[in-house]
């Protein structure tokens, strides 16, 4: 008798196991669907996000004028010359007496263009320990890579001082709305390429509490040119803090090259016809 009232009891736990675990199944196929190349289901719209970065309270309609920083960042369109899907690849390093250096690949995959030449795109930004997750975007007609280094910048210093990213970021946006850009000449593989750089220092006049303080005088250097892919050619910061000389912190993303999905799938073929 006392058999017979546990084999319910029995059942009612095993079909409630069974059930949390189709459950806990079910959500990480739908986060590993997530993170497919492919998947755009949680997109977000490109220039949307680019306006939001590079002004406040999506206004920039109201703004009457504009450093020219900001218009080379967030109103250029970095990405009309590429007219077919391709990869564009950066190389990132980071130098820093405080904590491990590494370095890693960051690849911007321009998935399909649209009619209206708008991009849809994933990002792969690092790998391992140091990957930094970021969702698609569909719309883009800017290049979303700067916001993403100055977005991962920002988790990190949070990440180091407790202090609260959307403060770094904020000081960010408002220093690159405050900078001019400077006509340089750089080189890149050999050649001498025109380009214009944006140098700025977000927290030189703010007044920072002490785990900040060795951000005081971190400077931000972009180096863009219309005649580089995607514009964005290199990215750097530098970190010396003033109380200690020897805690140095360097980082950079620099353009590596582009290469069309059909290069990619040739070059593919030809390594399997020729293993």
């Amino acid at each position: 008798m006392i058999l017979k009232n546990k084999i319910p009891y029995f059942n009612l736990a095993l079909v409630s196991f069974l059930f949390v675990l189709a459950f806990i199944l079910k959500t990480v196929e739908a986060q590993e669907n997530q993170g497919s190349e492919e998947d755009f289901t949680n997109a977000e719209n490109a220039e949307e996000k680019r306006i939001k970065w590079g002004t406040d309270e999506f206004k920039l309609e109201l703004i009457k004028e504009m450093s020219s920083a900001n218009i080379a960042l967030f109103i250029d369109e970095h990405l009309k010359t590429i007219n077919e899907p391709s990869r564009i690849y950066y190389k990132f390093t980071k130098e820093s007496t405080r904590e491990d250096s590494f370095r890693g690949n960051v690849v911007l995959n321009i998935v399909k263009i649209d009619d209206d030449k708008t991009k849809h795109i994933t990002f792969r930004y690092l790998k391992g320990r140091n990957k930094v997750r970021f969702p698609p975007q569909i719309g883009a007609k800017g290049n979303p890579v700067f916001m993403l280094f100055f977005e991962r910048d920002a988790r990190d210093m949070q990440r180091l001082t407790g202090g609260n990213a959307l403060f770094f970021r904020s000081r960010i946006r408002h220093s690159i709305a405050a900078t001019d850009v400077e006509d340089i000449q750089f080189k890149f593989n050999g050649e001498n390429y025109p380009g214009k750089q944006i140098s700025f220092q977000p927290f030189l006049k703010t007044e920072l509490k002490n785990r900040v303080s060795r951000y005081k005088t971190k400077k931000f250097i972009v180096t863009i040119s219309e005649n580089i892919p995607g514009y964005i050619y290199k990215i750097e910061t530098f970190i010396k803090d003033l109380d200690d000389p020897d805690d140095v912190v360097k980082e950079s993303l620099i353009f590596q090259g582009i290469r069309t999905n059909k290069q990619l799938r040739d070059a593919y073929k030809n390594r399997k016809e020729n293993s």
